[in-house]
């Protein structure tokens, strides 16, 4: 089974396949899409797809064949894609995403401990007299600036 991945096609090592978000972070973020994903209608993850044998072995055989595949959109047909997904986005369609929430939402943070000159961690702003810096105050020349 030979195909090209999503890091060949778009020159990123970084580049990961996403099944959940796929318009928003396959096709907008690298500019390809996933032609040829047969026979089913929807593009979803395989690992939630139907266990019935015909649909994927037609799946399989257009891996095999190359009839699906990651296809690099052109600058127009990405604009298309863009405006399209904002329509989505503005209309309600598809609903926008929202960031995970931190699991010590709600709760106090504690503040952030400074260092001193004898190791020791002090509260809150720290003592100024007692902080080591990384570089002294003044610099010595040695003349021949």
């Amino acid at each position: 089974m030979e195909g090209i991945s999503t890091v060949e096609i778009t020159g990123n090592p970084q580049a990961v396949m996403h099944w959940t978000h796929f318009e928003e972070d396959v096709v907008l973020r690298y500019g390809i899409d996933l032609v040829g994903y047969t026979p089913y209608e929807k593009l979803q993850n395989p690992s939630e797809l139907s266990t019935s044998i015909p649909p994927l072995q037609a799946l399989l055989t257009a891996l095999e064949t190359g009839a699906c595949k990651f296809v690099k959109l052109s600058s127009d047909e990405l604009k298309k894609r863009e405006e399209s997904h904002s329509a989505k986005l503005i209309s309600g369609e598809i609903p926008p995403r929202k960031r995970k929430q931190r699991s010590d939402a709600g709760g106090k943070r504690s503040k952030k401990r400074a260092r001193t000159t004898e190791g020791d961690s002090s509260e809150g702003e720290g003592n100024k007299e007692n902080t080591q810096y990384k570089s002294s105050e003044t610099v010595e020349s040695d003349g021949n600036e």
